[in-house]
C-alpha cells in the first residue's frame, strides 16, 4: 500500500509547530508496512497551496491513496481526481478560530461551511472527536484521535525534570498548553486562575507556557509541572491532555472537545465551567498533595498509543482501497 500524506509543514529543528502529533503519526503508519510519501506545504502563506499543486500532481499517480491532514491541504487533495481522498479533520477546521472573547468570526464560518462541503466530496473522512462529527453529519465519518507515544511521553523525576530545563528546584510550576498570544487557548482565563489559586494555597504559581517548545522537550515540561490547566475555547481531541496523562501529569480543563471523556475516571484530573472560581478550587485541590495521576493507565486502556491508533487508521485506508475496487470490478 502506498499512501501521499499531505499535510501542513511538519516540526523541523528550530521550528517547533503544532504538527509534531501528525509527524508521529505518518512514523507509527510506516512501521506498520505502509509506504508512505509526504507531501508539505509551505511556502508564501497565500500562494503555497498553489505552489504545491505542481509536486502533487506529480506524485499522485505513483500512489494508491491521499490522505490530507487539515482542511485546507483537503482541498489541495481533492484538486486531483485520479486517486481516492482521506482527509483528517484537525479540530478548528470544523470548529471554528475564536477571537479573544470565543466569538467564530465570519471569514472563520465561511472556511467551516467550505470543510462541511468538502466531507461529502471525499472517499473517507477522519475526525478527533463526536462533536467534530456532529459538525458533518450525515456524512459517515471515523472518531480517531491522535495516538500517544508512551516512550516518549513517561513519567520522570520531578526535580530531574526541572534541572535539565533551568528551572528552579522550589518553585510550583503549572503548565499552560499553548502561546499565550493564540486567542483560541483563552491564556487570561488560565492566567486568572493561577493567581486565584496561588491565593487559595498561599503560595506563588508560575504559568509555564508551552508555545514553541522543541518537541522532544514536551516530556520535559510536563514532567516538571506540578499540575496542567487548559482554558481553550475549542479543542477537538487535544493531544496535550493526552500526553500529560501519559506522564501522569494532573489536568485541569474545561470541557472542550473530548476532554471530559478522556479524564472520566482519571485520578487527580477535574473538568468545570469556564469560571475561576470553580477551575481554582480544583487547582488548590490538586496542588496540596504532590500526588501524580494515573492517566498513563488510562491512555493504555482507552487504546489511545501510537501502534492502536496507527492500525485503525490503516483499516480505513484498506476500507476505501477495498471499495474503490469493488466498484471497479
Amino acid at each position: 500500500m502506498r499512501i501521499l500524506m499531505v499535510t501542513p509543514e511538519l516540526p523541523g529543528p528550530g521550528r517547533p509547530g503544532t504538527m509534531a502529533p501528525t509527524a508521529r503519526q505518518i512514523e507509527s503508519i510506516r512501521r506498520l508496512g505502509v509506504d508512505v510519501n509526504v507531501l508539505e506545504v509551505r511556502g508564501v502563506k497565500r500562494l503555497k497551496y498553489l505552489q504545491r499543486l505542481g509536486d502533487l500532481y506529480a506524485l499522485t499517480p505513483s500512489v494508491d491513496l491521499v490522505h490530507a491532514h487539515y482542511g485546507y491541504c483537503g482541498w489541495l487533495a481533492r484538486s486531483q481526481t485520479s486517486r481516492p481522498i482521506v482527509i483528517s479533520f484537525m479540530g478548528d477546521d470544523l470548529l471554528g478560530t475564536p477571537d479573544v472573547t470565543g466569538r467564530i468570526g465570519g471569514f472563520s464560518r465561511c472556511v467551516v461551511q467550505a470543510d462541511r462541503w468538502l466531507a461529502h466530496a471525499v472517499d473517507a473522512v477522519i475526525v478527533k472527536s463526536a462533536d467534530m462529527a456532529r459538525v458533518v453529519a450525515p456524512v459517515r465519518v471515523h472518531v480517531i484521535p491522535n495516538g500517544v507515544d508512551l516512550q516518549m511521553f513517561r513519567p520522570l523525576d520531578m526535580d530531574g525534570a526541572k534541572a535539565r530545563l533551568g528551572l528552579s528546584a522550589g518553585t510550583c510550576y503549572v503548565l499552560f498548553p499553548g502561546r499565550p498570544e493564540e486567542p483560541r487557548k483563552a491564556f487570561p482565563l488560565a492566567r486568572a486562575v493561577a493567581a486565584e489559586t496561588a491565593r487559595r494555597i498561599g503560595a506563588p504559581i508560575e504559568l509555564l507556557p508551552l508555545g514553541r517548545v522543541e518537541p522532544d522537550q514536551v516530556p520535559l515540561y510536563m514532567n516538571a509541572c506540578s499540575a496542567m490547566v487548559l482554558t481553550s475555547f475549542l479543542e477537538g481531541s487535544p493531544n496535550v491532555v493526552k500526553e500529560a496523562m501519559a506522564c501522569n501529569l494532573p489536568v485541569v480543563a474545561v470541557p472542550v472537545g473530548d476532554v471530559s471523556e478522556l479524564l472520566h475516571g482519571v485520578d487527580r484530573c477535574a473538568t468545570g465551567p469556564r469560571d475561576v472560581g470553580a477551575l481554582s478550587a480544583a487547582l488548590a485541590n490538586i496542588l496540596r498533595n504532590a500526588a501524580r495521576s494515573n492517566g498513563r493507565s488510562a491512555v493504555e486502556q482507552k487504546g489511545l498509543d501510537l501502534g492502536s491508533v496507527a492500525r485503525k487508521v490503516v483499516d480505513v485506508y484498506e476500507d476505501v482501497l477495498s471499495r474503490k475496487r469493488a466498484c471497479a470490478a
